[in-house]
């Protein structure tokens, strides 16, 4: 028999994805207003050699793209931590800042291409993060070992390390014979606790002779 256990949902926190949008709007708002107001300076000229685009253009669009993120984030702070919508918008964020980031390489200012490369890779890394956060999450326990979540730093759990499998009040618990412990709160499902238990017993104690004192 094997026992296949769906974990609760281990979504993102809110603050964290609003922390990454208000960085992008204050990284890409910063980036724009210098580009648009001093592109044209004598001085910075030595250091934005081809521009690929007026300068006053992409530095309007950047500090636009970023005022307009920020101007959401004060007043739909609610609407963006939908997940649809936060999804969104972590897609435009990604978009715009790896396309600004190529322009302005492009354009050989570097200074500003590193902020909107580094911009575009974090919501870019975000919003993998954030999908992988949304994905269903199992447990599973059968004869061959235990198939931990998505989520955690092994795959796979050997009977002979395990000591004790608990699923009580809403928690799988599962204490390996080297001190480590795992532990996740679980769905509402119809498992039979004892029998699930018992069925875990069993293979530990099959599995005990194969034991050794370096687990």
């Amino acid at each position: 028999m094997n026992y296949r256990i769906e974990l609760k949902d281990q979504r993102n926190k809110s603050r964290q994805s609003t922390f990454l949008h208000l960085i992008t709007g204050f990284g890409l708002t910063g980036t724009g207003a210098f580009t648009f107001l001093l592109a044209d300076a004598d001085w910075v000229k030595t250091v934005f050699h081809a521009p690929l685009v007026p300068a006053w253009l992409i530095g309007g669009f950047c500090l636009l793209y970023g005022l307009a993120l920020l101007l959401l984030l004060f007043t739909k702070s609610k609407w963006l931590k939908v997940p649809a919508n936060n999804k969104a918008v972590r897609l435009a964020s990604i978009g715009s800042g790896l396309a600004l980031a190529l322009v302005f390489v492009l354009s050989q200012w570097w200074l500003a291409a590193a902020i909107c490369g580094i911009i575009g890779l974090a919501n870019l890394f975000a919003w993998f993060y954030e999908q992988k956060m949304n994905e269903a999450l199992f447990v599973s326990f059968e004869e061959q070992g235990i198939s931990l979540p998505a989520t955690a730093r092994r795959k796979q759990l050997a009977w002979q390390e395990v000591e004790r499998v608990i699923l009580r009040h809403g928690i799988v618990t599962i204490d390996c014979f080297n001190n480590f412990l795992y532990q996740w709160t679980v769905k509402y499902n119809d498992t039979d606790a004892a029998a699930f238990e018992a069925f875990c017993m069993q293979q530990i104690a099959a599995h005990k002779d194969k034991r050794s004192e370096d687990w």
